[in-house]
């Protein structure tokens, strides 16, 4: 009887007991700082290789000038026939080019985002390996677009999708832009965003079980 007592007890502590955490994991911390270093890199050598290459001349871009002087009229290189361009861009704002001419603004925003996500993936359950690859990515998306804004004062940018395409029956964007996605991004963005949607899906997949696993103890 008492060994039974004893074992139930055993079972109920170690139900208790508290997750690892990501940050008591070496190889999870290894893990997360390459996935970082090797997104940002993309993302730093992609902007040099097009700032340099894509127009005839190296677009040289003087944070002490207007941007729009610094990246002259070129032909974009083509990178997929009307689906992939790379066109040089310099932008003052964020996405959409939203909120230009507010530079301090954002770096400050994002020093404090990479803290958040820094602090994040510490505490994270060591066993969301998904959630913290999504978070390694949001991270070097911050640092790429943050390390344009404090050198350059702006973003640079050079993806455009599909770059010959309209919007049908003649729809046009708020604006007046008529092409399907007239916006053009860097792979920051695309680190962003694709380490945002990850940490949505992998969280509406994970706290129903979390809210399972506590009903059931």
């Amino acid at each position: 009887m008492d060994e039974q007592v004893n074992n139930q007890l055993n079972k109920e502590a170690a139900a208790v007991q508290p997750v690892a955490i990501a940050g008591s994991r070496p190889a999870l911390i290894a893990m997360f700082i390459a996935i970082t270093l090797a997104s940002l890199a993309i993302d730093l050598g992609l902007k040099y290789y097009a700032f340099h290459f894509v127009a005839d001349t190296p677009v040289v871009l003087d944070h002490e000038d207007p941007p729009w002087f610094g990246v002259p009229h070129h032909e974009p290189t083509v990178i997929v026939p009307g689906i992939l361009n790379l066109q040089l861009t310099a932008n003052e704002g964020a996405i959409f080019g939203i909120g230009k001419g507010s530079r301090w603004v954002f770096v400050v925003v994002s020093v404090l985002a990479v803290g958040f996500v820094l602090r994040v993936f510490w505490k994270s359950d060591a066993r969301m390996r998904m959630f913290q690859i999504a978070l390694a990515l949001i991270l070097a998306g911050a640092l790429g677009n943050l390390y344009d804004r404090i050198i350059y004062a702006l973003v640079r940018d050079m993806l455009h999708l599909f770059p010959n395409t309209d919007l049908p029956w003649g729809l046009t964007w708020p604006g007046g832009a008529r092409g399907l996605y007239p916006w053009v991004f860097n792979p920051a963005d695309v680190s962003l965003l694709a380490g945002v949607l990850t940490v949505v899906w992998v969280t509406w997949r994970y706290t129903p079980h979390v809210k399972e696993a506590n009903t059931t103890q």
